[in-house]
C-alpha cells in the first residue's frame, strides 16, 4: 500500500510554500504547522530564503524525501544524521561568469542553506540512501519495526 503524503495535503504544501518563500518571519509557525501533519518527520528551517522545497512520500517499507536543489552542484550538498536529526546543507554558488555583468533585475538567490528533519523512531538511520540527479536529491529512509516494551510483572512479597 503506497501512501502519498503530498496529495491529501495540498493545503499544507501551499501554505508552507507561501510562508517560507514570501514571508520568512512565519518560519516557526510554518514548522509547527508542518509537524502537526507529518508526525514521523518534523521540520526545521534555517536560512528561510534558500530553504529547498521537499516532497515527503511514505510507503510500507520507507519514507522518501524528494528535495529540489536546482542550480546546486552535487559536491556542494552534504547530508548528515546526528542525534536522530537528518540535515541537508549546502551552498548555491553564484557563477563566476556573472561577476562582470550589469544586471537589470536580479531574481535568483545564492548562498548557504540548511534544512533539518527529526527522524521517527521507526527510521533506520544507518541505511539511508541518497541519489542526486538533475537538481533533485532523493533520500530513501527505510523503516524498521519498533519493538514495543514488554509488560513486566512485579512479584509481590
Amino acid at each position: 500500500m503506497t501512501k502519498n503524503l503530498y496529495s491529501p495535503m495540498t493545503r499544507l504544501v501551499n501554505e508552507l510554500n507561501y510562508r517560507v518563500n514570501n514571508m520568512p518571519r512565519y518560519a516557526n509557525e510554518a514548522r509547527a504547522f508542518a509537524t502537526s501533519y507529518i508526525p514521523a518527520v518534523s521540520v526545521e528551517f534555517k536560512n528561510v530564503i534558500l530553504t529547498p522545497r521537499v516532497d515527503a512520500v511514505e510507503t510500507d517499507a520507507a519514507y522518501t524525501l524528494i528535495v529540489e536543489l536546482a542550480g546546486v552542484a552535487k559536491e556542494d550538498v552534504q547530508v548528515t544524521v546526528e542525534n536522530n536529526i537528518l540535515t541537508i546543507q549546502g551552498e548555491k554558488k553564484r557563477p563566476e561568469a556573472h561577476t562582470d555583468l550589469t544586471f537589470v533585475s536580479k531574481g535568483r538567490r545564492f548562498g548557504k542553506f540548511e534544512r533539518s528533519f527529526k527522524l521517527g523512531e521507526n527510521v533506520d538511520a544507518n541505511s539511508i540512501n541518497a541519489e542526486f540527479a538533475n537538481g533533485i536529491l532523493t533520500l530513501t529512509l527505510p523503516k524498521v519495526e519498533v519493538k514495543k516494551p514488554e509488560a513486566l510483572t512485579v512479584e509481590i512479597k
